[in-house]
């Protein structure tokens, strides 16, 4: 999203939750893209509910099987290819 957003500044100036701000950028930026913003809200509803830190240990726990995390990646490489 960063490299297709390509607004150094406004990225730079994100001091908290980062990647609702990415997101609300990227729409605001590709409005009509509304494959992305599945892929995205994917992400934005998986990652923070399911991977927490062991504070105990300093390691992700994953409360769901990796093939849904597999998965989401998949569509998040094929969304957005590192050429865009």
């Amino acid at each position: 999203m960063v490299k297709a957003i390509n607004d150094s500044a406004a990225v730079n100036a994100i001091t908290a939750t980062q990647t609702p701000a990415l997101v609300r950028m990227y729409k605001g930026k590709f409005p009509h893209e509304a494959a992305d913003f599945q892929v995205l809200h994917r992400v934005m509803l998986m990652t923070p509910e399911t991977i927490h830190v062991n504070s105990f240990m300093y390691e992700p726990i994953l409360d769901m099987s990796d093939d849904h995390l597999r998965r989401l990646l998949g569509d998040v490489i094929a969304t957005f290819p590192t050429t865009r």
